[in-house]
């Protein structure tokens, strides 16, 4: 690796292919770029707080002279005032894109948690339609659109803490079980997704059962009804539908059987739990 600072003139290498994705503000900046096989950036001093996002290709970044391999479809986060060397892939392209901040435009308190944030983690379904968003708008950008990029921006390095926490608290789990809760999380309403959910776990009945119970506490039937109360909890809050259609919608086959699980776990019926939120 090079041992002396960038010289201007082959800063980004030589084997770029094209970097004509950039929306910008004074403090917000989102890129996209190409690099054919060897290509390079730095060595440099990082100024920024700053999302990079593998899409394709390889990469391996030295930070302070300590190598990382990026994984495509992994997004990683470096902050100012260290040293990073990027070495794209020789055999093949590599595409990636970044958005960065300016510290002066960071929040503190979202600054000290970047700072206690693992280094990559996958990018979770809403960190990539947050990051697509940005790239819709098309320059010339107009500056009524500069507040819109930095809330975009923002949003961005929110959604890395929240899917990194979730990322760490997965990775404590079994693989089967964070197969399992996926697919409840997404089919909960469905009226098979019990069995569904243990076909994509690849596991047993009897095995998943065991599984659920060593990590979580609990079956994965009480599991899934716990997560369908919760989501009927707050479609009572968000939605005008009738505790009948949102229990439905939830996967529950009466109202009664509905109204009883809210009842155990918010202490309150569903039409108190609707007249709160709505009347105060």
């Amino acid at each position: 690796m090079p041992t002396m600072f960038f010289d201007p003139a082959t800063y980004d290498g030589v084997n770029i292919l094209w970097d004509s994705r950039r929306i910008k503000t004074s403090s917000t900046k989102f890129g996209e770029v190409r690099y054919k096989p060897g290509g390079f950036v730095g060595p440099r001093i990082q100024h920024y707080y700053e999302l990079v996002v593998l899409h394709s290709g390889s990469c391996r970044v030295s930070i302070d002279d300590v190598s990382h391999d990026l994984t495509p479809g992994w997004a990683a986060i470096f902050i100012p005032k260290h040293r990073e060397y990027f070495e794209f892939s020789a055999i093949a392209e590599t595409h990636h894109s970044w958005c960065h901040l300016d510290p002066r435009f960071m929040p503190a308190a979202l600054k000290h948690q970047i700072s206690k944030a693992p280094f990559t983690t996958p990018c979770s379904e809403t960190f990539k339609h947050i990051h697509a968003a940005a790239f819709k708008l098309r320059p010339p950008i107009k500056k009524q659109a500069d507040g819109l990029i930095n809330l975009i921006g923002l949003s961005l390095f929110s959604e890395y803490l929240n899917m990194a926490q979730e990322f760490m608290a997965q990775s404590h789990h079994d693989a089967a079980i964070n197969l399992a809760i996926r697919y409840m999380e997404e089919h909960f309403g469905d009226e098979d997704c019990l069995p569904a959910a243990r076909n994509v776990s690849g596991v047993s009945q009897n095995a998943m059962i065991y599984k659920f119970r060593e990590a979580l506490k609990t079956t994965p039937a009480r599991y899934l009804w716990k997560l369908r109360t919760e989501h009927g909890v707050a479609m009572l809050s968000d939605t005008g539908l009738s505790v009948a259609e949102i229990g439905y919608r939830c996967g529950f086959k009466n109202p009664y059987h509905f109204s009883k699980l809210v009842t155990k776990l918010q202490g309150v019926s569903p039409r108190q739990i609707r007249r709160r939120a709505w009347q105060d």
